[in-house]
């Protein structure tokens, strides 16, 4: 029972290093070579915890020999623009000034109530309210509007662009004071001591959560007083 629960642990810590390695993208948005590596590492790393008698190093080197091939793959298509079209291919135009392409969407097996779909999911009710529909490499399908339905801009209007906006960080995770957060908006633990004070709170521990952007603009949210009561 304990062999089974260390190379579960094993497996599972070695499998997430893995995927992380892949990057962050969801499921649906992978790449086919991705998406197949994703596959085949969750089969490997189910075989050895399924049955303990089969051994466990053969899995994991296959792991990383799969990894590797995916690194090495996406560095090549990085790199080369034939070998990126060769393995994940180029945008399908399904749509373009007026005219559906046929047999792009023949090619690829989508259909009319798919295309009409993916137009009212962005809110245009008609074709005619569309410049563009591409179907990008990793299967999802960008609507690109008329320029006379896209949203009206401040630019349109001759208006003044408003200051652009200061990007929040958490400063402080459910007591937690995130450090890494202090030095990048160039702040210190000084700093964040007098803002608590500000607010008539005694620690970090008493936080729930507190975010500031590199303005100095806080938001800070106490911890309930059943949780600080704990």
């Amino acid at each position: 029972m304990l062999i089974t629960v260390i190379r579960t642990i094993l497996i599972y810590f070695f499998t997430i290093t893995s995927l992380r390695m892949l990057g962050k993208r969801q499921i649906g948005e992978l790449e086919p070579s991705e998406l197949v590596v994703t596959i085949i590492i969750s089969e490997v790393a189910a075989a050895p915890i399924q049955d303990s008698a089969l051994p466990i190093i053969p899995n994991l080197i296959a792991m990383a020999l799969l990894l590797i091939l995916e690194v090495i793959l996406s560095f090549g298509a990085y790199k080369s623009l034939k070998i990126r079209k060769l393995f994940f291919g180029r945008p399908s135009i399904f749509f373009k000034n007026g005219t559906i392409n046929q047999k792009e969407m023949e090619k690829q097996r989508f259909n009319l109530n798919d295309l009409m779909e993916t137009v009212r999911n962005t809110g245009a009710t008609s074709l005619s309210e569309v410049e563009y529909i591409i179907m990008e490499t990793n299967g999802n399908v960008s609507i690109i509007p008329k320029s006379d339905q896209r949203p009206v801009s401040l630019s349109d209007l001759g208006m003044p662009a408003p200051k652009a906006p200061t990007l929040s960080y958490v400063i402080i995770d459910n007591g937690n004071t995130n450090t890494t957060s202090l030095r990048l908006l160039g702040f210190n633990e000084e700093w964040l001591k007098k803002q608590l004070q500000k607010h008539h709170i005694k620690s970090a521990r008493d936080v729930f959560c507190m975010t500031a952007s590199a303005d100095g603009e806080t938001v800070i949210l106490p911890k309930s007083r059943e949780k600080r009561g704990k």
